[in-house]
């Protein structure tokens, strides 16, 4: 687990073969542990463009489909929301995180919200490491 120390907060999720313990709502990243990793990004960079993507909201932006997928992985990355395929809760770790994408590239194989799921695995793609094409953007 030394990829991501927050993998046991409340709200999380364990890996497989770890304990199981009592989980709660789900959490806020804590703001001191904003140097925290999450796959290979930190909290603050993801935070930075969730915060991002709730200005161009708030400013009329009417987010594609594409774009919807990759503020729902973001959110589950913080551990803000459950992950759009998996459902899983809490900061993920390194195997949550692969998870997640094959879920979004099996999505785009069989779903009908491809587009959606091409944006989920864009954005996971890019908190793994894979891409260093960070998928959301913004023509202010």
């Amino acid at each position: 687990m030394a990829e991501n120390p927050m993998w046991n907060r409340p709200g999380s999720v364990p890996s497989a073969g770890a304990p199981a313990t009592q989980q709660s709502d789900l959490p806020l990243p804590d703001p001191a542990s904003a140097d925290a990793k999450v796959g290979q990004r930190t909290v603050a960079e993801v935070t930075e463009l969730v915060e991002e993507i709730r200005l161009a909201l708030s400013q009329g932006y009417e987010m594609p489909e594409f774009h919807e997928g990759v503020q729902a992985a973001y959110q589950w990355v913080l551990g803000q929301s459950p992950a759009p395929f998996t459902g899983r809760t809490g900061i993920p770790d390194r195997d949550q995180l692969r998870a997640e994408d094959d879920a979004a590239v099996e999505a785009m194989r069989t779903g009908t919200r491809r587009k959606f799921a091409n944006g989920v695995q864009h954005a996971v793609m890019w908190v793994r490491g894979q891409t260093e094409e960070q998928p959301w953007f913004w023509a202010r």
